[in-house]
């Protein structure tokens, strides 16, 4: 994790192929429609130590990681941004334009 502005903020592990996304509606099921940094729209399952935890609305940016067998359209969500976090990785240019 990396500091933004004085707070730890959880980025996109690249190496492993995660990125940002945003949801674009809830799918039912545990998962949702989501956007992805490259452009693509997939498929996200939300993980299990999420589920009933975390919830997550349209809108929410979310980190994501695509699967390595049908990766153009599934992926598990990874974990949810909250508001404050939202507004500090705008603030820093950490969120992509497509998303924006």
């Amino acid at each position: 994790m990396r500091s933004v502005v004085g707070m730890r903020v959880r980025l996109p592990y690249k190496p492993k192929g995660e990125m940002f996304a945003i949801v674009k509606d809830m799918v039912g099921g545990s998962r949702a429609s989501v956007f992805c940094e490259d452009e693509k729209i997939r498929i996200g399952r939300i993980v299990g130590k999420m589920k009933k935890k975390v919830w997550i609305r349209p809108n929410d940016i979310l980190v994501i990681a695509p699967w390595v067998v049908q990766s153009d359209s599934k992926c598990d969500i990874v974990y949810r941004y909250t508001v404050t976090e939202k507004e500090r990785l705008n603030k820093k240019n950490f969120i992509p334009e497509v998303l924006q």
